[in-house]
């Protein structure tokens, strides 16, 4: 079973896992990888008997991975949340964080224009063990992050990690409702809200 730390998180300890065979892991990727697939061509209406196609295995071996397909939404989600978490640790390594910090945001958007059919973990309530450990990362990653752009000047100090999700969602959620495909525009309202975040001169 999933274990997620809980007197002091540490973003950067991996979730411990029963031991599983490396046919059913790769499987179980497959699987997680197809749903993103299809969900993001077909939104959240997509079926099992679709993802299980996708990945080339049996309704079966979905459901014995994902007793529900909230449980399977919820493994996708933090599949994609574990993503842009590595890539956040990446930017805080870099010697500018505020260039980090928007560089991040930008590469996050592009890759929400890729799934905007199912904008989901905007408002998503679903719970698991791994997907509640990557979103506690998340707020912890990101908040060093931007720590580092307040202490270098280049960010107002009222920031917060929490601020991130609250705009970042708004805008991916208004232009997902308005059906808008052009990355121009997408690209730009992201840059709008990253502007949002630079010290106020």
């Amino acid at each position: 079973m999933t274990t997620v730390p809980t007197e002091v998180f540490d973003p950067e300890a991996e979730v411990t896992e029963t031991p599983r065979r490396a046919d059913a892991v790769r499987n179980r990727e497959r699987v997680i990888k197809a749903a993103e697939e299809v969900f993001g061509e077909h939104g959240l209406e997509a079926g099992i008997p679709e993802i299980a196609e996708k990945a080339g295995v049996g309704k079966g071996t979905v459901y014995r991975n994902f007793e529900t397909k909230e449980d399977l939404v919820s493994a996708v989600l933090a599949a994609r949340l574990a993503r842009f978490n590595d890539m956040t640790v990446a930017a805080i390594d870099e010697d500018d964080a505020w260039e980090a910090f928007r560089a991040l945001l930008l590469k996050a958007i592009q890759g929400k224009m890729a799934t905007r059919n199912y904008l989901i973990g905007l408002n998503h309530q679903g719970k698991s063990e791994l997907l509640e450990y990557e979103r506690k990362r998340s707020k912890v990653l990101l908040g060093q992050l931007m720590e580092r752009a307040i202490e270098q000047g280049k960010m107002r100090p009222d920031a917060e990690a929490g601020d991130v999700s609250v705009l970042f969602g708004g805008i991916c959620r208004v232009l997902n409702e308005q059906g808008e495909e052009d990355p121009k525009v997408w690209l730009r309202q992201a840059d709008l809200v990253i502007d949002a975040f630079r010290v106020q001169k």
